[in-house]
């Protein structure tokens, strides 16, 4: 066994057009756009790779000029993607995104139905990677069969599962599932569709929320509240965290990494506690930076944040 992080799922082309001045629907709006490479798998992956953990991405990218340069700079900060898919004949997956003048999300569109080759056949014939690696992390833009596959071939080798829940209607997908994981870190809306529960008004029903999770087998549960920072819960222990006050420049990928931190954290041996406000310190770091994963990324540098 080595002490390699498996992670797998998205790896697609971000388009994210920020306006100028409030939305008009209906209408053509004024923005700047911007690309980048983004999907929540790569997101963590990269991340994971830029604070210095060994990691190989699984994911399936369009045999076209996005693809290449995704798989090109996920190999340029040291992600192994050696195992990637390169399907002819598809397009790259890619993310839309319609931002409000404050970097906040009003709309997201993404076409992934490249992410359909990754199937149970695909991860059985990677089945060594599960074998070798020390942990595993999925999101949720897999097929259900994938993800059920992801997490038998996990289990079988005894492997922890951090799972990033990734869009509401997918949380639900996640359901049957949860007894099996070792980590998720959903927002309040993922929350909610785990759980099937009303609204969650505030950062101490989130508490609850977390708590309710664990109850219902996760061994670790994050769940993240945007500008009210996040909590978190285990079975002997539970907490909250308040965001770090900055100025946001784009609100993608944030979530992404402080769920890379969390799995770091984990990996390192650190407590829930740190691992979180180092999550909280990395997505704030995101928050600030045009790019979907911050260029400037190091553990020194979280920890020297305030």
């Amino acid at each position: 066994m080595t002490d390699e992080i498996l992670v797998i799922g998205a790896a697609n082309l971000d388009i994210k057009g920020r306006l100028f001045g409030p939305a008009i629907a209906s209408s053509s709006n004024s923005c700047a756009i911007k690309t980048s490479f983004g999907g929540v798998a790569r997101n963590i992956a990269d991340n994971l790779a830029r604070l210095g953990a060994p990691v190989t991405l699984l994911t399936a990218v369009g045999n076209d000029f996005a693809g290449q340069n995704i798989l090109d700079s996920a190999d340029d900060v040291g992600v192994d993607v050696s195992r990637a898919l390169v399907i002819e004949d598809e397009p790259t997956g890619t993310y839309l995104a319609a931002l409000d003048q404050t970097g906040e999300l009003i709309l997201g569109l993404d076409d992934l139905r490249v992410l359909r080759h990754i199937t149970p056949d695909y991860l059985r014939l990677n089945r060594d990677a599960f074998r070798e690696c020390c942990m595993v992390a999925l999101d949720m833009n897999l097929t259900d069969d994938a993800t059920l596959a992801a997490i038998h071939l996990a289990r079988e080798y005894g492997k922890p599962i951090c799972v990033d829940p990734t869009s509401t209607p997918r949380a639900r997908n996640l359901r049957p599932h949860l007894h099996l994981l070792d980590l998720i870190t959903p927002n309040i809306a993922e929350a909610e569709a785990l759980l099937g529960c009303d609204p969650i008004q505030d950062s101490d029903q989130a508490l609850q929320a977390a708590r309710k999770l664990v109850g219902l087998g996760v061994d670790r549960v994050v769940i993240t509240q945007a500008e009210r920072g996040a909590c978190y819960a285990t079975v002997d222990e539970s907490g909250q965290f308040a965001a770090l006050k900055c100025a946001i420049v784009d609100t993608t990928g944030a979530g992404d990494a402080l769920t890379a931190l969390v799995i770091f954290g984990m990996r390192e041996g650190f407590g829930m506690a740190e691992s979180l406000q180092l999550g909280l310190r990395a997505a704030a770091l995101t928050l600030q930076s045009p790019e979907t994963v911050a260029p400037e990324l190091s553990l020194d540098r979280l920890y020297g944040m305030e």
